[in-house]
Protein backbone atom coordinates (compact mmCIF):
# COMPACT_ATOMS: atom_id res chain seq x y z
CA UNK A 1 0.00 0.00 0.00
CA UNK A 2 1.27 3.47 -0.98
CA UNK A 3 0.47 6.88 0.62
CA UNK A 4 0.38 10.54 -0.76
CA UNK A 5 0.84 13.17 1.12
CA UNK A 6 0.16 16.76 -0.27
CA UNK A 7 0.70 20.63 0.32
CA UNK A 8 0.30 23.89 -1.58
CA UNK A 9 2.71 26.49 -1.76
CA UNK A 10 1.77 29.82 -3.38
CA UNK A 11 -1.47 31.09 -3.47
CA UNK A 12 -4.55 31.04 -6.56
CA UNK A 13 -5.08 35.44 -6.45
CA UNK A 14 -4.12 37.70 -9.28
CA UNK A 15 -0.77 37.85 -9.13
CA UNK A 16 0.47 41.78 -9.04
CA UNK A 17 3.98 41.97 -9.68
CA UNK A 18 4.09 45.32 -7.68
CA UNK A 19 3.14 44.01 -4.57
CA UNK A 20 6.08 41.57 -2.79
CA UNK A 21 3.59 39.32 -0.91
CA UNK A 22 1.34 38.63 -4.30
CA UNK A 23 2.58 35.08 -5.16
CA UNK A 24 3.27 34.51 -9.22
CA UNK A 25 3.10 30.64 -8.87
CA UNK A 26 1.19 28.14 -7.41
CA UNK A 27 1.97 24.58 -6.64
CA UNK A 28 0.32 21.45 -5.23
CA UNK A 29 2.77 18.70 -4.79
CA UNK A 30 3.10 15.50 -2.97
CA UNK A 31 5.07 12.56 -1.97
CA UNK A 32 4.67 8.74 -2.34
CA UNK A 33 5.43 6.93 -0.17
CA UNK A 34 5.15 2.64 0.52
CA UNK A 35 3.48 1.98 3.84
CA UNK A 36 6.45 -0.93 4.37
CA UNK A 37 9.14 2.10 4.44
CA UNK A 38 7.37 5.31 6.30
CA UNK A 39 8.38 4.03 9.75
CA UNK A 40 11.96 4.26 8.48
CA UNK A 41 12.01 7.70 6.89
CA UNK A 42 9.68 9.25 9.59
CA UNK A 43 12.19 8.32 12.36
CA UNK A 44 15.06 9.33 9.66
CA UNK A 45 13.49 12.93 9.26
CA UNK A 46 12.89 13.77 12.92
CA UNK A 47 16.88 12.54 13.05
CA UNK A 48 17.39 15.07 10.71
CA UNK A 49 14.93 18.21 12.36
CA UNK A 50 17.02 16.95 15.87
CA UNK A 51 20.42 17.70 14.01
CA UNK A 52 19.50 21.35 12.33
CA UNK A 53 18.07 22.51 15.54
CA UNK A 54 20.21 22.33 18.39
CA UNK A 55 17.14 23.03 20.60
CA UNK A 56 15.25 19.28 19.62
CA UNK A 57 18.73 17.81 21.23
CA UNK A 58 17.37 15.75 24.22
CA UNK A 59 13.56 16.87 23.92
CA UNK A 60 10.41 14.60 24.24
CA UNK A 61 9.45 13.21 20.53
CA UNK A 62 6.23 14.37 21.00
CA UNK A 63 7.90 18.03 20.80
CA UNK A 64 10.34 17.12 17.93
CA UNK A 65 6.90 15.44 15.38
CA UNK A 66 5.65 18.71 16.28
CA UNK A 67 8.46 21.30 15.60
CA UNK A 68 8.21 21.77 11.66
CA UNK A 69 11.09 23.34 9.40
CA UNK A 70 8.62 24.94 7.14
CA UNK A 71 9.82 25.35 3.76
CA UNK A 72 8.99 28.99 3.41
CA UNK A 73 10.92 29.46 6.51
CA UNK A 74 14.00 27.90 4.47
CA UNK A 75 13.37 30.07 0.94
CA UNK A 76 13.54 32.65 3.00
CA UNK A 77 17.28 31.75 4.44
CA UNK A 78 18.07 30.95 0.90
CA UNK A 79 17.68 34.35 -0.47
CA UNK A 80 18.66 36.22 2.20
CA UNK A 81 21.57 38.56 1.55
CA UNK A 82 22.48 38.82 5.25
CA UNK A 83 23.13 35.42 6.68
CA UNK A 84 25.10 33.51 4.01
CA UNK A 85 25.59 30.80 6.60
CA UNK A 86 21.57 30.42 6.91
CA UNK A 87 21.65 29.87 3.57
CA UNK A 88 24.22 27.48 3.77
CA UNK A 89 22.37 25.76 6.42
CA UNK A 90 18.70 25.76 4.49
CA UNK A 91 20.46 24.13 1.31
CA UNK A 92 22.26 21.27 3.50
CA UNK A 93 19.05 20.77 5.09
CA UNK A 94 16.91 20.66 1.57
CA UNK A 95 19.52 18.01 0.50
CA UNK A 96 19.76 15.48 3.17
CA UNK A 97 15.83 15.64 2.99
CA UNK A 98 15.98 14.96 -0.70
CA UNK A 99 18.18 12.23 -0.16
CA UNK A 100 16.04 10.77 2.61
CA UNK A 101 13.19 10.30 -0.25
CA UNK A 102 15.65 9.47 -2.74
CA UNK A 103 16.82 6.17 -0.84
CA UNK A 104 13.20 6.04 0.52
CA UNK A 105 11.37 4.91 -2.74
CA UNK A 106 9.63 8.05 -2.90
CA UNK A 107 8.12 9.38 -5.84
CA UNK A 108 6.64 12.97 -6.06
CA UNK A 109 3.91 14.32 -8.57
CA UNK A 110 1.75 17.39 -8.61
CA UNK A 111 0.56 20.50 -10.81
CA UNK A 112 2.71 23.84 -11.00
CA UNK A 113 0.51 27.26 -12.39
CA UNK A 114 2.59 29.73 -13.37
CA UNK A 115 0.17 32.83 -13.16
CA UNK A 116 0.27 35.76 -15.60
CA UNK A 117 0.07 39.15 -14.10
CA UNK A 118 -3.45 40.54 -13.60
CA UNK A 119 -5.63 37.36 -14.30
CA UNK A 120 -8.19 35.95 -12.72
CA UNK A 121 -7.48 32.46 -11.56
CA UNK A 122 -10.74 30.71 -9.43
CA UNK A 123 -9.89 29.43 -6.29
CA UNK A 124 -12.94 27.46 -6.33
CA UNK A 125 -11.93 25.69 -9.29
CA UNK A 126 -8.27 25.93 -9.37
CA UNK A 127 -7.48 24.40 -6.23
CA UNK A 128 -10.22 21.14 -6.61
CA UNK A 129 -8.95 20.30 -10.53
CA UNK A 130 -5.17 20.11 -8.99
CA UNK A 131 -6.75 17.60 -6.30
CA UNK A 132 -8.22 15.91 -8.81
CA UNK A 133 -5.05 16.02 -11.14
CA UNK A 134 -2.99 14.84 -8.09
CA UNK A 135 -5.38 11.69 -7.58
CA UNK A 136 -5.24 10.53 -10.69
CA UNK A 137 -1.88 10.26 -11.47
CA UNK A 138 -1.84 8.60 -8.25
CA UNK A 139 -4.14 6.49 -9.27
CA UNK A 140 -2.25 5.52 -12.09
CA UNK A 141 0.66 4.47 -9.76
CA UNK A 142 -1.52 2.45 -8.09
CA UNK A 143 -2.77 0.93 -11.06
CA UNK A 144 0.76 0.53 -12.59
CA UNK A 145 2.13 -1.27 -9.29
CA UNK A 146 -1.19 -3.34 -8.33
CA UNK A 147 -1.81 -1.05 -5.10
CA UNK A 148 -3.52 0.19 -3.50
CA UNK A 149 -3.56 3.89 -1.39
CA UNK A 150 -4.73 6.76 0.58
CA UNK A 151 -4.79 10.73 -0.13
CA UNK A 152 -3.88 12.74 3.02
CA UNK A 153 -3.48 16.39 2.07
CA UNK A 154 -2.71 19.61 4.67
CA UNK A 155 -5.79 20.77 5.97
CA UNK A 156 -7.28 24.13 5.42
CA UNK A 157 -10.65 25.25 6.27
CA UNK A 158 -13.45 23.20 6.21
CA UNK A 159 -15.57 24.63 3.63
CA UNK A 160 -12.28 24.55 1.30
CA UNK A 161 -11.76 20.56 2.63
CA UNK A 162 -15.26 19.89 1.23
CA UNK A 163 -14.85 21.63 -2.12
CA UNK A 164 -11.61 20.09 -2.57
CA UNK A 165 -12.69 16.33 -2.30
CA UNK A 166 -16.39 16.60 -3.36
CA UNK A 167 -15.35 16.43 -6.91
CA UNK A 168 -13.15 12.94 -6.45
CA UNK A 169 -15.87 11.17 -3.96
CA UNK A 170 -18.40 11.96 -6.82
CA UNK A 171 -16.16 10.37 -9.32
CA UNK A 172 -15.43 7.41 -7.56
CA UNK A 173 -19.18 6.70 -7.36
CA UNK A 174 -20.42 8.23 -10.69
CA UNK A 175 -23.08 5.31 -12.39
CA UNK A 176 -19.86 4.84 -15.33
CA UNK A 177 -17.51 3.38 -12.86
CA UNK A 178 -14.88 4.29 -10.43
CA UNK A 179 -12.49 7.00 -12.11
CA UNK A 180 -9.88 6.01 -9.00
CA UNK A 181 -10.20 2.37 -8.35
CA UNK A 182 -6.91 2.29 -6.59
CA UNK A 183 -7.89 4.70 -4.03
CA UNK A 184 -9.48 3.35 -0.77
CA UNK A 185 -11.37 6.44 0.05
CA UNK A 186 -11.68 10.00 -1.16
CA UNK A 187 -8.96 11.92 -0.23
CA UNK A 188 -8.69 13.48 3.68
CA UNK A 189 -6.84 15.72 5.42
CA UNK A 190 -4.20 15.98 8.80
CA UNK A 191 -2.46 18.78 10.34
CA UNK A 192 1.29 19.28 9.48
CA UNK A 193 2.40 19.18 13.14
CA UNK A 194 1.22 15.70 13.76
CA UNK A 195 1.98 14.34 10.29
CA UNK A 196 5.55 14.24 9.58
CA UNK A 197 4.92 13.01 6.14
CA UNK A 198 2.72 16.47 5.81
CA UNK A 199 5.86 17.98 6.85
CA UNK A 200 8.11 16.59 4.02
CA UNK A 201 5.57 17.22 1.61
CA UNK A 202 5.19 21.22 2.72
CA UNK A 203 9.36 21.07 1.64
CA UNK A 204 8.61 19.60 -1.50
CA UNK A 205 5.95 22.21 -2.60
CA UNK A 206 7.59 25.39 -0.54
CA UNK A 207 11.00 25.25 -0.64
CA UNK A 208 11.98 23.20 -3.98
CA UNK A 209 9.39 23.02 -6.74
CA UNK A 210 7.71 26.41 -5.83
CA UNK A 211 11.54 28.27 -6.13
CA UNK A 212 12.61 26.16 -8.52
CA UNK A 213 9.49 27.19 -10.93
CA UNK A 214 10.10 30.58 -10.57
CA UNK A 215 13.30 30.11 -11.57
CA UNK A 216 12.60 28.31 -14.35
CA UNK A 217 9.74 30.46 -15.67
CA UNK A 218 10.56 34.41 -14.29
CA UNK A 219 13.09 37.13 -15.02
CA UNK A 220 14.81 37.15 -11.98
CA UNK A 221 14.78 40.44 -9.78
CA UNK A 222 16.53 41.17 -6.28
CA UNK A 223 14.60 43.63 -5.34
CA UNK A 224 11.56 41.04 -5.52
CA UNK A 225 11.45 38.01 -3.02
CA UNK A 226 8.94 36.68 -5.07
CA UNK A 227 11.66 36.37 -7.81
CA UNK A 228 15.23 36.25 -6.52
CA UNK A 229 18.23 35.45 -8.53
CA UNK A 230 18.76 32.93 -5.44
CA UNK A 231 16.09 30.68 -6.29
CA UNK A 232 18.43 29.73 -9.23
CA UNK A 233 20.88 27.67 -6.85
CA UNK A 234 17.33 26.01 -6.07
CA UNK A 235 17.08 25.11 -9.72
CA UNK A 236 20.63 24.16 -10.43
CA UNK A 237 21.38 22.27 -7.58
CA UNK A 238 18.12 20.20 -6.57
CA UNK A 239 16.30 20.26 -10.32
CA UNK A 240 17.38 16.96 -11.41
CA UNK A 241 16.54 15.45 -8.69
CA UNK A 242 13.32 16.50 -8.51
CA UNK A 243 12.95 15.32 -12.30
CA UNK A 244 14.44 11.76 -11.33
CA UNK A 245 11.91 11.35 -8.16
CA UNK A 246 8.72 12.59 -10.28
CA UNK A 247 5.96 10.34 -11.67
CA UNK A 248 4.80 10.19 -15.21
CA UNK A 249 2.45 8.52 -16.52
CA UNK A 250 2.03 8.86 -20.06
CA UNK A 251 -0.87 7.01 -21.13
CA UNK A 252 -3.16 4.29 -19.91
CA UNK A 253 -0.52 1.48 -20.89
CA UNK A 254 3.11 3.07 -20.77
CA UNK A 255 4.72 4.27 -17.61
CA UNK A 256 7.55 6.80 -17.86
CA UNK A 257 9.32 6.89 -14.74
CA UNK A 258 12.59 8.97 -13.99
CA UNK A 259 14.07 10.40 -16.92
CA UNK A 260 16.73 8.00 -18.28
CA UNK A 261 18.82 9.90 -20.90
CA UNK A 262 20.26 6.71 -22.23
CA UNK A 263 17.02 5.09 -23.30
CA UNK A 264 15.85 8.43 -25.82
CA UNK A 265 18.99 8.91 -28.11
CA UNK A 266 18.77 10.76 -30.78
CA UNK A 267 21.50 12.90 -33.29
CA UNK A 268 20.85 16.47 -33.20
CA UNK A 269 21.67 17.69 -37.42
CA UNK A 270 25.24 19.28 -37.98
CA UNK A 271 25.10 22.69 -38.38
CA UNK A 272 26.31 23.72 -41.50
CA UNK A 273 28.04 26.88 -40.61
CA UNK A 274 29.69 28.33 -37.50
CA UNK A 275 27.35 31.25 -38.00
CA UNK A 276 24.47 29.10 -37.25
CA UNK A 277 24.68 28.34 -33.73
CA UNK A 278 26.57 29.45 -30.16
CA UNK A 279 26.88 27.10 -27.35
CA UNK A 280 27.32 28.78 -24.43
CA UNK A 281 27.45 26.88 -20.55
CA UNK A 282 25.53 28.30 -17.98
CA UNK A 283 27.67 27.64 -15.49
CA UNK A 284 30.90 25.74 -14.68
CA UNK A 285 28.97 22.97 -13.42
CA UNK A 286 27.24 22.60 -16.98
CA UNK A 287 30.50 23.01 -18.81
CA UNK A 288 31.79 19.76 -16.21
CA UNK A 289 28.74 18.19 -17.28
CA UNK A 290 29.73 18.27 -21.08
CA UNK A 291 33.03 17.49 -20.57
CA UNK A 292 31.97 14.34 -18.76
CA UNK A 293 29.34 13.57 -21.25
CA UNK A 294 31.97 13.75 -24.56
CA UNK A 295 34.25 11.53 -22.63
CA UNK A 296 31.76 8.87 -21.58
CA UNK A 297 30.02 8.89 -25.55
CA UNK A 298 34.18 8.23 -26.78
CA UNK A 299 34.49 5.51 -24.37
CA UNK A 300 31.07 4.18 -25.65
CA UNK A 301 32.46 4.41 -29.00
CA UNK A 302 35.76 3.09 -28.42
CA UNK A 303 36.99 6.33 -30.45
CA UNK A 304 38.90 7.56 -26.72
Amino acid sequence: MRICYGDEAGETAVYDPSEPTSTPVFVLAAITVDTARADRLLMDYLALKSAYDPALKGRLLADVIQHEVKGARLRRAIRSEDSPRSARRAIIYLDRALRLLEVSGCRIMGRVLVKRAGEEYSPAATYPSAVAELAETFNDQLTAGGERGLVILDAQTKVKNQGNVHTITTRRYRKGGNAYPGLIESPVFGHSDTHVMLQLADLVASALVYPAAIAAYLEPDQGDPQRSPAYQTVRELFGRRLANLEWRFTDGQTFRGPPDMAKREGTVPRPLRKSEYALRFATRQAEKGWTDLVATAADASGTS
